[in-house]
């Protein structure tokens, strides 16, 4: 969205249900809350996800991700992520690749465990919306998008937030939003939710390795992720939108007070559990 030309306090603005006249998502009808399917998936079908990503994986054990295995275990979804892509349509991007400034989406091929990096030459030629829905593809939960005669799932099958992929570019600052990642954890009692910080931890760890490998070449590199207010209020099931105006309100307040305060870069460890 940002990079069509949206600013940021029309995505919040359109979030919290403000219409601006003059702002491009004046005329975007969404309705947050039931725009992928609600905060439980759909049965997936039955079988598994790619016996032949399973087949390599058995060849080449050490080679991919665990969650890459995760991915080729789980049964195929069943969601939709029409909404989307109406989204996208509403704003008359369908068809449009912004080339300044430069995006890119990363989508996972699902049969060969291989990244796809949209945006860059090599990729397989798609408009707009139809990568930026292959990205959002979470195995089991959403069917997986068709590009090409390839499967394709979302990125977060090989990693959360992909930032090694920007080794090697040169660039001076890099600024990553990691929602699914923590700098601290809170202290949840259900089990849903602390299952959920066990993988968040996993996400975090992943994370830092990966920043350090772009540190590694020069780059500042500035991590942006929930504390533990904001995951007191995110719960358990990050697809689950009854939440989602008190996320957004706490999430504005916590991360302008990060910002005021920066952390010092440490050197990367998981994150502690207070």
């Amino acid at each position: 969205m940002l990079a069509i030309g949206l600013r940021p306090a029309d995505l919040r603005d359109h979030q919290r249900g403000v219409a601006v006249a003059s702002d491009p998502t004046a005329r975007v009808v969404v309705d947050y809350d039931t725009w992928v399917g609600g905060a439980r998936p759909r049965i997936p079908k039955p079988g598994i996800g790619s016996l032949k990503l399973l087949g390599s994986l058995a060849r080449h054990p050490h080679r991919l991700p665990l969650t890459i295995l995760l991915a080729a275990c789980a049964p195929p979804g069943r969601g939709s992520l029409d909404g989307v892509r109406d989204l996208i349509r509403q704003l008359d991007a369908v068809d449009h690749w912004p080339d300044s400034p430069a995006l890119r989406v990363v989508a996972v091929d699902l049969d060969s465990g291989t990244r796809v990096l949209f945006g860059t030459p090599g990729a397989p030629l798609t408009d707009l919306a139809t990568a930026v829905t292959a990205s959002c593809a979470i195995p089991a939960w959403f069917a997986p998008v068709q590009i090409d005669g390839r499967r394709l799932v979302d990125g977060c099958a090989w990693s959360d937030t992909n930032v090694d992929l920007l080794v090697g570019q040169g660039l001076d600052e890099v600024v990553v939003l990691a929602p699914t990642s923590a700098r601290r954890m809170d202290h949840p009692r259900s089990i849903p939710a602390r299952v959920e910080r066990r993988l968040r931890r996993i996400a975090t760890r992943r994370l830092l390795h990966e920043t350090e490998l772009v540190r590694a070449e020069g780059s500042q590199v500035r991590l942006i992720v929930p504390g533990p207010e904001d995951l007191a209020v995110m719960g358990a099931n990050l697809m689950n939108p009854v939440q989602r105006l008190t996320v957004l309100e706490t999430s504005l307040r916590t991360t302008a007070a990060v910002l005021r305060n920066p952390s010092p870069h440490r050197t990367a460890k998981p994150p502690a559990s207070g």
